[in-house]
């Protein structure tokens, strides 16, 4: 997991560059240094994560973002159909992978768990989203592998990550 201050600095990278990234054909955006891509999910992600940890600030921020998105809906709802496509895609692999081969892919886990986490906030945004039903059935077969343990992710980031909507973190292979 990210600090506080690098979430801070991947938002206020993120949201300089939203509107162009909107307008762009480019799904997984370049930020700079060691920055994330900036996608949709990947600003849901850090958003969510901030509003635990500096939640003033993060709601200045949401604003921001929110006005951004009004402006530019229909852009911002394309990139969230391809990353959630694209993010469906990666954990369908990560799965498969799993699946073959447990013992070389068990350690992917909570870094794979990322993935899952943002399609899950994606969703949210697209609630009618074709790919929930694969989803679904992606579950139901990863449920069964699951030993329900502590957070993945720390303590601090608990309420940002309900059990009900995001038990796939409070889990391990």
């Amino acid at each position: 997991m990210t600090s506080s201050a690098d979430d801070l600095r991947f938002l206020t990278e993120a949201l300089s560059q939203l509107q162009d990234y909107l307008l762009s054909n480019e799904l997984y955006w370049p930020l700079s240094g060691s920055l994330p891509r900036l996608t949709p999910g990947s600003l849901l992600l850090t958003l969510t994560r901030m509003e635990v940890v500096q939640p003033l600030q993060a709601q200045r921020l949401r604003a921001q973002v929110d006005l951004v998105r009004g402006k530019w809906r229909t852009a911002w709802e394309k990139k969230i159909a391809r990353e959630t496509a694209n993010r469906l895609r990666l954990w369908s692999q990560f799965l498969s992978d799993y699946a073959t081969a447990p013992e070389q892919n068990v350690d992917s886990y909570p870094t794979e768990a990322r993935g899952r986490a943002i399609l899950q906030l994606l969703l949210r945004e697209m609630p009618d989203a074709p790919e929930k039903s694969a989803l679904a059935e992606m579950d139901a077969m990863l449920k069964a592998q699951l030993h329900f343990d502590e957070f993945l992710w720390g303590a601090e980031f608990q309420t940002a990550f309900p059990e009900a909507d995001f038990w796939f973190l409070y889990a391990k292979l």
